[in-house]
């Protein structure tokens, strides 16, 4: 997904730098395509306190959400002269350059884009406003940041929270890194909601979102599509037939298109590798029973730094 998304990110913004955070405890050495990033970096790298210690508590899922803010900040030190940086997801593709986050931050620090534009009358698709009670208004599959005082004090915040609370509890208001944003519109000045169609169309909002085919890109209610978010391969499918309308028609044609793309690089083979994380050190499998333990156990925290070098048998000294 990361090797399509900088395709298409040197084809419409090839003047950009693209960075790869790689959530693995070692860079895979038999993996093609590499040379389509400027730069592969593993988040253990990234200057974080007690990476191990931290990440041990989270899922796979949690975990790609709690490294966002750090990768920023190590971002911003490593290249001082690059004063705009912008995140997208692994799952997304770019289908034009980004003109309006650029204007946006000539007055801003921080940009967002919300899941919905506007308010629901049809109540087949009420659960978009309901989903949002839960997940947050704003999307974290993208989120753009100028380098002033203002991004820095929100991504020291957004750190200190991520590295204790980046959870999947609604019950909790929690819904791992992406619920804070809700308060940052609140907490933070110079925050640009972007309410433009084109950006982070994605399967919570395509009945908003009218999708046509010009001679040469694609538009969302009559403005450039900039980029489609792919998250939720099966949803998208779903929902486009619910639609069943032009969006359907080249909303599929989008989805096809972008599948064609993950095969050709190498998809089906690299989404079946192991993630290292799920093991010790030692290569036996950590189970969410031990994962679970951890998390809800502050002394065993604080007396094992990196639980991944561990064992099984270290935690059962702990649980009697």
């Amino acid at each position: 997904m990361a090797k399509a998304l900088a395709q298409s990110i040197k084809k419409h913004i090839p003047d950009s730098k693209m960075v790869v955070c790689l959530v693995e405890k070692h860079h895979p050495d038999s993996v093609e395509g590499l040379d389509l990033f400027d730069e592969v970096v593993l988040a253990k790298d990234m200057g974080f306190l007690h990476f191990e210690q931290t990440i041990f508590k989270y899922s796979r899922y949690e975990t790609a959400g709690f490294c966002k803010g750090q990768l920023f900040q190590f971002l911003f030190q490593k290249y001082p002269s690059q004063d705009h940086i912008v995140y997208l997801d692994a799952d997304t593709q770019v289908f034009g350059p980004l003109r309006e986050v650029d204007e946006a931050l000539r007055s801003h620090s921080i940009v967002l884009t919300p899941h919905l534009l506007y308010p629901l009358h049809d109540f087949t698709y009420l659960y978009g406003e309901f989903a949002l009670l839960n997940s947050g208004n704003f999307n974290t599959g993208f989120l753009a940041l100028k380098r002033s005082s203002e991004s820095q004090v929100f991504l020291d915040w957004w750190c200190d929270r991520l590295n204790h609370y980046c959870y999947t509890d609604p019950p909790r208001g929690l819904f791992n890194e992406q619920k804070w944003m809700d308060l940052v519109p609140i907490f933070f000045d110079k925050v640009k909601n972007l309410k433009h169609p084109g950006y982070n169309v994605a399967y919570w909002n395509l009945f908003e979102r009218n999708i046509t085919k010009t001679s040469d890109n694609y538009k969302a209610n009559d403005q450039p599509l900039r980029f489609f978010h792919f998250s939720g391969l099966p949803y998208i499918t779903d929902t486009l037939n619910l639609i069943n309308n032009e969006t359907t028609v080249q909303g599929m044609k989008l989805l096809n298109e972008y599948q064609r793309s993950l095969e050709e690089h190498g998809h089906q083979y690299l989404s079946n590798m192991p993630w290292s994380y799920d093991y010790f050190d030692n290569g036996r499998l950590i189970s969410d029973k031990i994962r679970n333990f951890y998390k809800n156990n502050y002394l065993v925290q604080s007396e094992i730094i990196n639980p991944f070098s561990a064992s099984r048998h270290v935690f059962k000294k702990y649980r009697g």
